[in-house]
C-alpha cells in the first residue's frame, strides 16, 4: 500500500469516535414498558380468545333454535333428539352437546368441557310457539362467567296462547 493512504487512513481511524451503545438504563427502561404492555394486552388477548371459542355453542344453539322451529312447522311437536333436527354436533372442541332435547320448548344445552381453562361459558336455548300470534318465540341464554354448568334450560311453555316471554334461567342472560 501507498505509504501516503497507510498514514490517513491510521489518521482517520484514530479520529473517529467509538462506537457507542446503549446503557443499561435504557434498555432497563424498555424492558419495562415492554412488560408493561404485555400485561395490559394479554388478559384481552385471552378474552378474545375465549370469545372466539364460544362460537362454537352459539352457532350449535342457534341452529338447533332454527331446526325446532322447523321440526315444530312439519310436524306440530318440538324434535326429542338432534337426530330428529337432523343438526350434526360436529366433533365439538370447547363444549359438550347433549342428543336429547326439551321436547316441551324445544330447549337445547351446551355445557363447556372446562369453562375456567378455556375462557368459555355456558350456553342454553329454547323455541315456543305462540298459537295466538302465529310465531316462534327464540331465545339464547348464555351463563354467567364462572357459573355452573347449564343444567336448567330457558323457561316457557311449547304453546302459549299469550304472549308469554322466554326466559333465562338463573346465572344466565338472554343474548340480543
Amino acid at each position: 500500500m501507498n505509504a501516503q493512504f497507510k498514514t490517513k487512513l491510521i489518521q482517520h481511524l484514530a479520529a473517529k469516535k467509538g462506537n457507542k451503545g446503549f446503557t443499561l438504563i435504557e434498555l432497563l427502561v424498555v424492558v419495562i414498558i415492554i412488560g408493561v404492555l404485555a400485561a395490559i394486552a394479554l388478559p384481552n388477548l385471552l378474552s378474545q380468545v375465549g370469545k372466539a371459542r364460544e362460537s362454537e355453542a352459539k352457532s350449535f344453539v342457534g341452529a338447533v333454535n332454527r331446526a325446532q322451529q322447523g321440526y315444530y312447522t312439519e310436524n306440530a311437536a318440538f324434535a326429542g333428539t338432534l337426530g330428529d333436527v337432523e343438526v350434526p354436533a360436529g366433533t365439538p372442541k370447547y363444549y359438550s352437546f347433549p342428543t336429547t332435547l326439551g321436547t316441551s320448548t324445544g330447549t337445547v344445552v351446551a355445557n363447556g368441557t372446562n369453562n375456567n381453562k378455556n375462557g368459555t361459558r355456558d350456553y342454553a336455548g329454547g323455541t315456543q310457539y305462540n298459537t295466538a300470534t302465529r310465531a316462534f318465540d327464540t331465545v339464547v341464554c348464555r351463563g354467567d362467567v364462572g357459573s355452573t354448568a347449564a343444567t336448567s334450560t330457558p323457561g316457557g311453555a311449547g304453546e302459549v296462547s299469550a304472549a308469554t316471554a322466554m326466559t333465562c334461567a338463573t346465572g344466565f342472560k338472554i343474548l340480543k
